[in-house]
């Protein structure tokens, strides 16, 4: 157990040599990681044999936290008067997700900001606090870094081990061979940053390396673009991939056109962007007149909601909702027989998901979902670790590839209540409020209550974020506030200017002179989400 320090602190940053051996090893590991690929019957095989063995895997795993001295387990089952044994007995007659729903109603969970080592945790009279670095797996090798999109703003909090990445390829792959992708060519439409290179090496490992990418953002800090040129450059060298194109998101008509080229000519490929970006590269193509029939969106980040569907559609491409974390890997990928527009298989071989009732600021309840990790792998120690999303679980025999593979969970209706999230950047709700209460009453007069975020979308699916103003502020200059929010945002974390630039880049933030929209209880808070899912 080591003490919570503040964000930013120099405990939160690798330090020059440890980076440097992460770098060097993973160079090393590399080659061996790609010349070991699997195909799709290996990876059926593979989750047909952890399916078989979850009771064992997560017994395994319990067992092991209870040995760990440094992380929270040992407190949480302490306070809640649970032993192996008691988690044995659950297991035989209630199951996986039935014993980790018990014992979460006992306390045994970890919330998101307990997680992040932001919030001491109290069970049944024991007070302790933990860092996120007391999460960390000592099985993990640490090849390389990166980040969990800027919500926790630490760099080396996201430990990535190639190990880690092999033994989550196959639910991909068992994904590629369900739609019949195999043969489909890869592209990437996404920013630059280190994380993204564990999703590019997921998909090479089932022999699917990408045939572009195009970059719509480069990080903001030198030592960060850095890193990232390095890992790209052993990728490209490994395996031939080619090198980043940059691309604005406000000219993804190239972008467009690429995509209409590869499908005319009778090879449409499968795109892996955010649903925002994946709507605007849609919304270019039918402004030029082009079909996009056939390609395949892969779309994770943000929520897929109906009206970025429609739009992605009438450009005559599909949308696919995958769902995945920086600490996990991969959830659940799109479900064929969906009965909702976001609703994915998740990954039980590797993952046990249940839920616990959570009230938020607004007083509003939503099912928190609570994530535990089954692979010995896993960067993280996760036992009803809470990522900061609600969400729908549902039990259902479906006639799709996946769930004849035995994927019989689903999951669908995924939202945030912790970080806003759109154009591939991440924002921690808390980080928002101390901007809207704090700097900008100090910059432009009123008071927090003067002051909100809203969160919506246009109809044809675009992020789109209204600065809510009361009339009683007085007159005030409109772009300098939205400059003021994105520049005091920015300063809060590392990853943050980054991100903002998108958003920037995006025109996504409008002043709008009207007094802050109180919820359904009646509280005032700095920032809502409206419904994102009415018909466009």
């Amino acid at each position: 157990m080591t003490p919570a320090g503040p964000p930013g602190s120099d405990r939160d940053r690798v330090s020059p040599l440890s980076l440097a051996r992460g770098l060097a090893r993973f160079a090393v590991r590399l080659r061996a990681f790609c010349e070991a690929p699997i195909d799709a019957a290996v990876a059926r095989r593979t989750i047909g044999e952890r399916l078989a063995g979850r009771e064992t895997a997560v017994l395994q795993l319990v067992e092991r936290l209870l040995r760990e001295p440094r992380s929270p387990y040992p407190l949480l089952f302490r306070a809640a008067g649970c032993e192996l044994g008691d988690v044995r007995a659950l297991v035989a007659t209630d199951g996986v997700e039935g014993m980790l729903r018990a014992i979460a109603q006992a306390g045994v969970y970890v919330s998101f900001r307990e997680f992040k080592g932001q919030q001491t945790i109290e069970r049944g009279g024991e007070r302790a606090a933990f860092s996120d670095e007391d999460f960390d797996s000592p099985l993990t090798r640490a090849d390389f870094w990166g980040t969990s999109g800027g919500t926790h703003g630490r760099p080396r909090r996201i430990l990535i081990d190639l190990d880690y990445i092999a033994e989550t390829a196959p639910g991909w792959a068992a994904w590629f061979q369900a739609e019949g992708w195999l043969d489909r060519l890869l592209v990437f439409v996404t920013p630059t940053y280190p994380g993204i290179v564990a999703r590019q090496l997921r998909c090479i490992r089932y022999g699917r390396p990408f045939a572009a990418w195009f970059s719509t953002g480069d990080a903001a800090s030198p030592g960060y673009r850095l890193v990232c040129r390095y890992l790209n450059g052993q990728v490209r060298r490994r395996t031939g991939v080619p090198a980043s194109e940059p691309v604005s998101l406000g000219a993804l008509a190239t972008v467009a056109r690429r995509l209409a080229d590869m499908a005319a000519r009778g090879t449409p490929p499968c795109v892996s962007t955010p649903p925002s970006t994946a709507a605007r590269i849609a919304m270019a193509a039918l402004e030029e007149g082009l079909s996009l029939q056939g390609v395949a969106f892969l779309l994770g980040g943000e929520p897929v909601t109906e009206a970025r569907r429609q739009t992605i559609a009438a450009s005559g491409a599909g949308a696919f909702t995958t769902y995945g974390t920086s600490e996990l890997g991969p959830i659940g990928v799109q479900c064929s027989h969906a009965s909702e527009a976001d609703e994915v298989h998740l990954f039980r071989d590797g993952l046990a998901v249940v839920s616990r009732p959570c009230e938020l600021p607004s007083g509003d309840t939503v099912e928190s979902l609570l994530f535990t990790a089954l692979l010995p792998s896993c960067p993280k120690l996760a036992l009803n670790v809470e990522i900061g999303d609600s969400g729908t679980l549902v039990e259902r025999a479906c006639g799709c590839g996946l769930g004849r593979l035995g994927y019989h969970q689903t999951l669908h209706t995924v939202r945030s209540f912790e970080k806003l999230t759109g154009e591939g950047a991440t924002i921690r709700v808390a980080d928002l409020y101390r901007v809207m209460e704090e700097a900008l009453p100090r910059r432009f007069g009123g008071t927090a209550a003067d002051y909100q975020l809203l969160e919506n979308e246009t109809p044809r699916g675009l992020p789109s974020y209204a600065l809510l103003v009361s009339p009683e502020v007085g007159p005030l200059d409109e772009r300098a506030l939205v400059t003021a929010l994105l520049e005091e945002l920015g300063r809060l974390r590392r990853p943050y200017p980054f991100m903002v630039a998108q958003w920037a880049r995006a025109d996504a933030v409008r002043v709008c002179r009207e007094r802050p929209r109180p919820t359904a209880r009646g509280k005032v808070l700095p920032y809502r989400t409206l419904e994102r899912d009415a018909p466009a």
